[in-house]
């Protein structure tokens, strides 16, 4: 019964520890903040290429448009 609540005594030092335990923040800050701007990024880009690749087959139709006239 003792080891039991020496084990339970432990785990919850060391939860308490994890949790206040500060070192590596900075680090995953930024790590974060980069998956974020990545993200952002990649969804911006696939929006652009949207857009481009609609602007091109409009482009395209036109000059189809004039070379049958």
């Amino acid at each position: 019964m003792k080891l039991s609540i020496d084990k339970d005594i432990n785990m919850k030092n060391w939860i308490l520890n994890f949790i206040a335990d500060e070192r590596g923040t900075a680090a995953m800050e930024y790590g974060m903040a980069a998956v974020i701007m990545g993200g952002g990024a990649a969804s911006g880009l696939s929006l652009l290429k949207d857009a481009l690749q609609a602007k091109q087959d409009n482009m395209i139709s036109i000059l189809v448009d004039q070379d049958a006239e």
